[in-house]
């Protein structure tokens, strides 16, 4: 499966840039520079970019009730849910892991679980990009709201950019073939 819309999860406020959790919109980013594609604003619900066939957008929502928003891109473009993936954080996975799926369950990702919700189904394309591990003890809502480092984030939308480009390009079940597999 080629997709014809990318989500890239995050929030659109600038206090939420250089935190794990905009991981998303990052990576969105990358793919656009790569790309040459620019962002432009869309009915000021999305920012939305598209190449060939495919468009990508960001959320203008706040992650947490990112779903509507998606629904609405979906719904406005006439994507099918089974055309859709959704780029995000977890902080489940190791620092740099990436791990494609063409469905399951939100896993504890409330920005995934919103668009689970908005769609009414589990069988959304993801491709989860990890930032952990949680310290013991942090709060895990505080740990991806952090700031951190913008090289180390640069380097990991980077990462996430090449799985993006790889499910462009090779497919959705390539792309899990070769970066499932890969160590963080």
């Amino acid at each position: 499966m080629i997709p014809s819309l990318v989500v890239g999860l995050g929030n659109d406020e600038k206090k939420y840039d250089h935190t794990p959790h905009n991981i998303g919109f990052q990576v969105l980013d990358v793919v656009a520079r790569r790309l040459k594609m620019t962002w432009k604003d869309e009915k000021n619900k999305v920012h939305a970019a598209s190449k060939g066939t495919t468009r990508f957008i960001k959320p203008k929502s706040l992650m947490n009730i990112s779903g509507d928003v998606v629904f609405w891109a979906a719904q406005w473009w006439h994507v099918p849910v089974g055309e859709l993936v959704v780029v995000c954080d977890d902080f489940s996975l190791p620092w740099g892991k990436v791990r494609i799926r063409r469905k399951g369950s939100a896993g504890g990702h409330n920005g995934l679980d919103s668009v689970l919700h908005s769609f009414n189904t589990e069988d959304v394309a993801r491709l989860r990009i990890g930032v952990g591990p949680v310290p013991p003890g942090m709060d895990p809502k505080d740990f991806v709201l952090k700031k951190v480092d913008a090289q180390a984030l640069a380097e990991l939308a980077e990462t996430g950019a090449q799985a993006v480009h790889a499910v462009l390009t090779e497919g959705l079940d390539a792309a899990m073939n070769h970066f499932n597999g890969l160590p963080a």
